[in-house]
């Protein structure tokens, strides 16, 4: 089967070419023509002759220096305190704390009586033993004066002379002890006190006897042996007759100081005055007229315009708290 295609007409193909060509007129994108491109010119740095990297560096080191002579005039870093000050500073303070407490007259008292009491023992103790010890010349001089025999009732019965003599001399020098911890000690000069002295003279007199009794050979003198047995006998004498002049001593003590030291850390003897308590003794208006005094010679030239507290204090001979309340005052602060 033949299907015959129609010839378009000529007009029509022509007006729908020149429709084709107003569409496409009507829609077609605006072409803009690029600016001429500015010719770049290339401006070389003018540089100094002589301008290298060493004199900039050298510039800037002296610039440097410039502003750290400025700024070093203010001391303020120097007052900051380091972790190690500041661990002085507390020890420091504690062992004050410490040191004032040790010098209340309880304390003292508390601590006399310690000593009091240690001394005591002590020489108590020295007595006992040498008694003890001088128990055995004199359990021998007895024995040979009675003729006993060894190892018999009587011979072992010899060892009971020693306390017979001892126990009412420690009785003695037991009141004199505890009466001396109490705070009163017996005086030697006193009609009880002579009672007592002549008492401890008789026994240790007899204890000493019979140690040294079988020491003497009327026959020839030895004297090494003699010495041996008088250690005992002497040692209770000195540790008796020694007590009264330690209690003595101890009693005489004083209560405590009539005052305690610094208990606020300074940064040294020469920093802070007597001049300053707790809150410091000048008052705002004291403050005020040394400030006056400080902008005078900062105006003469003898202070730089913002002196540190070391130099306020240096100038106007206060401490250092003063001279800080200068310093807040000359920066307008309190006083």
């Amino acid at each position: 089967m033949n299907t015959a295609i129609p010839t378009p007409d000529p007009d029509d193909v022509t007006r729908g070419l020149a429709e084709i060509e107003l569409y496409a007129a009507a829609h077609a994108p605006v072409l803009r023509v690029p600016a001429p491109i500015a010719e770049v010119v290339e401006v070389a740095e003018v540089v100094e002759e002589g301008e290298t990297k060493r004199v900039r560096d050298l510039r800037a080191r002296v610039a440097e220096a410039h502003r750290l002579v400025a700024l070093q005039d203010d001391e303020a870093p120097l007052l900051v305190d380091t972790p190690r000050v500041r661990k002085r500073r507390q020890k420091v303070a504690e062992a004050a704390r410490l040191y004032a407490l040790a010098q209340d007259p309880d304390a003292l008292a508390w601590s006399d009586a310690r000593v009091r009491r240690t001394t005591t023992v002590m020489a108590m103790s020295a007595a006992t033993i040498a008694l003890g010890v001088s128990s055995i010349g004199v359990q021998d001089s007895v024995a040979k004066g009675l003729k006993l025999d060894p190892d018999s009732v009587g011979w072992w019965a010899a060892f009971g002379v020693e306390p017979i003599l001892s126990l009412p001399l420690l009785a003695a020098v037991t009141v004199q002890a505890y009466a001396a911890m109490r705070g009163r000690p017996i005086d030697r000069k006193s009609p009880e006190g002579r009672k007592l002295f002549k008492a401890e003279a008789l026994l240790l007199g007899l204890t000493l006897v019979l140690n040294c009794w079988p020491a003497i050979q009327w026959s020839g003198f030895d004297l090494l042996p003699l010495i041996v047995h008088s250690l005992g006998p002497l040692g209770a004498v000195t540790a008796i007759w020694l007590l009264p002049t330690l209690w003595k001593v101890l009693s005489v003590l004083p209560a405590g100081r009539g005052t305690t030291p610094r208990t606020t850390p300074g940064i040294s003897e020469n920093e802070v005055s007597d001049d300053e308590g707790e809150y410091g003794r000048y008052t705002s208006a004291d403050i005020e007229a040394l400030a006056a005094r400080v902008r005078q010679m900062i105006a003469a030239g003898e202070l730089s315009p913002s002196p540190g507290v070391h130099k306020i204090r240096k100038a106007l001979g206060c401490g250092t708290r003063t001279a800080g309340r200068v310093q807040n005052a000359l920066a307008g602060g309190a006083a």
